[in-house]
């Protein structure tokens, strides 16, 4: 594959950067994102790509009004990535906030993504537009 090709990662008014850690808090920080895009709250965007360095990627986080972390846990990790890359988050939630562990286990409770889910909206009506 050609080192150079593009991913096609566009702008949203807010974009929605998982850091999907291989681990409860993780994956759960995932699914939500997926589901607040899916719900049309906001563009889930790929935090490997911002990662690598992809141009386009960081480029469309860089355009976006509002830039949502979701890190699983106070590591920060998907928080780090983000910033390394030059672009400056509007808000970061941690799922750890909810009281949820962080275990090597990649499961989670409905109630622990409806709690999530919750939260993370209620931090987003506090963020000035």
């Amino acid at each position: 594959m050609d080192p150079n090709t593009e991913c096609n990662c566009t702008a949203s008014e807010l974009m929605i950067f998982p850091c999907a850690g291989a681990c409860s808090v993780g994956q759960l920080s995932n699914d939500l994102a997926k589901r607040m895009s899916q719900d049309g709250i906001g563009k889930m965007a790929c935090i490997a790509a911002v990662g690598a360095g992809g141009p386009m990627a960081i480029k469309a986080a860089n355009e976006a009004k509002i830039v949502l972390i979701i890190d699983g846990c106070p590591m920060g990790c998907a928080k780090k990535i983000v910033e390394r890359a030059g672009v400056k988050p509007t808000l970061q939630v941690l799922i750890t906030d909810i009281g949820m562990k962080k275990t090597d286990q990649l499961t989670y409770t409905k109630e622990e993504m409806e709690r999530s889910f919750q939260m993370t909206l209620e931090r987003l009506r506090q963020v000035p537009r």
